[in-house]
C-alpha cells in the first residue's frame, strides 16, 4: 500500500517538475514535457526499482491500469470545455481543418494496406488508434484504444515509437519544412505582426494555487466528474452483462462536454484546458511507467514506426498539396496538420519558428475541435478497417 501511495505522489508530481525543467534547460524545452515524460517514465520502468516478483508485477499493472483509465475520462471533459465552434465562421480555419482530418483518414486507410501484413491481428486497431491520435492527441489515443480494445502492450508500442517519430517530425517542421511548405503553396503569407512565440514564456500553471483558480479548478472538476459519473452509467446500460462498453462511455463523454460548451459560462473556464492537460502529462507518464522494454516486439516495432512516419509526414504533405487550390495559407496548413499530429501543446513551437503570431489562434483552436473529432473518427475508421 506504501508503495503504491507513493507510486502516485511521483505520477501527480513529476509532470511538475518535469514542465519545470522544460523551461530552464535546452534540451529538455526542445523535447517538450510529453517526450520528456514518456522518457522519465521508461528509464523509471526498466532501472530495476519496480517489484520483481510476478504477482507483485501484475498487482502494480493493474494498479497502473485502474489509474489511467480513470484519467482519460477525467481529463476529456477538461479539454473540451475550451471549444467554441463559434469560431470557425472563418472559412479559412475550418478548411484546414477539414484538409487536415481528411488527410489524416486516407493515410492512416493507405498506410494500414501498406502494413497490415506485418502488425499482425491488431493491425486495424492500431490504425485506429493513430487515427485517433493524429487528429486529437494522447487522449484520443487512450478513448479510441479503450474503445476498440488495443491491448496494453501494442499501445505501449505506439507510444514509444511516437516518440521517436514524433521527434523528427517537429526536427523536420523546425528545421526546414515551414519553408518547404511556403515554396510549395505559394503566394504572400499574411502576417499582422511577426513576433517570435515562445511557449516557455509564460507558466500557465503558476496561479493555479491562487483563490480563484482554485474556485474554478473545483467548477471544473465537478462538472468533469459528473460526464464521467453519467457516461459510466450510459456505458455499463449499453455493455450489459458484458461490462461498461468503452465505446458508449467515450461517446457520451465527447457528446456531453461538446454541449456544455454552449454555456459562456463553461466557456470563459480559461484554466480547463490546461488542469485536463496536466493529467494527461501524468497519464503519459503513467502509461510509460508500464512500457517494459524487455518485453516489446522490436522486430515489429520496426513496421509500427514505419506506418506512423507513412502517417505523419503523409498527411502533412497530402495537407500541404491540398492547400494551394484550396487559397489556405501555408502557415495555417502547416499549423493545423502540427496540431492534430501533435495536439495544441507544439502549436506555439511552430509558431514561433514562423515568427507568426496570427496562426497560433488558429492552430488552438483547431486543435480543440481535433479533440472532439479524434474519438469519433478512429471508431469509425475502426469498423471500416474491419471489412478491408
Amino acid at each position: 500500500m506504501i508503495a503504491k501511495l507513493l507510486l502516485v505522489l511521483f505520477y501527480l508530481l513529476a509532470p511538475a517538475g518535469v514542465l519545470w525543467a522544460t523551461r530552464k534547460f535546452g534540451l529538455l524545452r526542445r523535447l517538450g514535457p510529453v517526450l520528456t515524460l514518456y522518457i522519465l517514465g521508461v528509464i523509471v520502468a526498466n532501472i530495476g526499482i519496480f517489484p520483481s516478483d510476478p504477482d507483485a508485477q501484475q498487482s502494480f499493472l493493474g494498479f497502473q491500469e485502474s489509474v489511467s483509465e480513470i484519467l482519460v475520462p477525467l481529463a476529456l471533459p477538461m479539454m473540451l470545455f475550451g471549444c467554441n465552434f463559434k469560431r470557425f465562421s472563418i472559412g479559412k480555419s475550418l478548411s484546414a481543418l477539414i484538409v487536415g482530418v481528411v488527410s489524416v483518414a486516407a493515410i492512416v486507410v493507405v498506410s494500414y494496406l501498406m502494413f497490415a501484413d506485418e502488425l499482425g491481428v491488431e493491425a486495424p486497431k492500431m490504425a485506429a488508434s493513430l487515427a485517433g491520435q493524429y487528429t486529437g492527441g494522447a487522449a484520443n489515443l487512450a478513448a479510441v484504444k479503450q474503445m476498440v480494445g488495443l491491448s496494453t502492450e501494442s499501445f505501449v508500442m505506439l507510444s514509444t515509437c511516437n516518440l521517436i517519430v514524433s521527434f523528427f517530425y517537429l526536427m523536420f517542421l523546425m528545421g526546414g519544412g515551414v519553408a518547404l511548405a511556403r515554396r510549395i503553396v505559394g503566394g504572400k503569407r499574411h502576417i499582422e505582426q511577426d513576433v517570435v512565440v515562445d511557449q516557455n514564456d509564460e507558466n500557465p500553471y503558476r496561479d493555479f494555487a491562487t483563490r480563484p483558480v482554485v474556485v474554478q479548478l473545483l467548477k471544473v472538476l465537478a462538472a468533469s466528474v459528473v460526464i464521467m459519473g453519467i457516461s459510466v452509467a450510459v456505458g455499463s446500460i449499453v455493455g450489459g452483462e458484458s461490462g461498461i462498453s468503452m465505446v458508449a462511455l467515450i461517446l457520451t463523454i465527447t457528446t456531453l462536454s461538446l454541449l456544455m460548451t454552449i454555456s459562456k459560462q463553461v466557456r470563459s473556464w480559461d484554466k480547463s484546458y490546461d488542469a485536463g492537460m496536466y493529467l494527461i502529462y501524468v497519464f503519459c507518464l503513467v502509461m510509460a511507467t508500464m512500457a517494459d522494454l524487455s518485453s516489446i516486439n522490436w522486430e515489429q516495432s520496426l513496421f509500427v514506426l514505419m506506418l506512423q512516419a507513412v502517417i505523419i509526414f503523409g498527411s502533412l504533405f497530402v495537407t500541404i498539396f491540398l492547400a494551394r487550390p484550396l487559397r489556405i495559407d501555408a502557415d495555417t496548413a502547416v499549423i493545423t496538420s502540427n496540431t492534430l499530429i501533435n495536439s495544441p501543446v507544439c502549436v506555439p513551437m511552430i509558431a514561433a519558428t514562423m515568427k507568426n503570431r496570427d496562426v497560433v489562434v488558429v492552430g488552438i483552436t483547431n486543435g480543440l475541435a481535433g479533440y472532439a473529432v479524434g474519438n469519433y473518427l478512429g471508431y469509425l475508421l475502426y469498423q471500416m478497417l474491419l471489412v478491408l
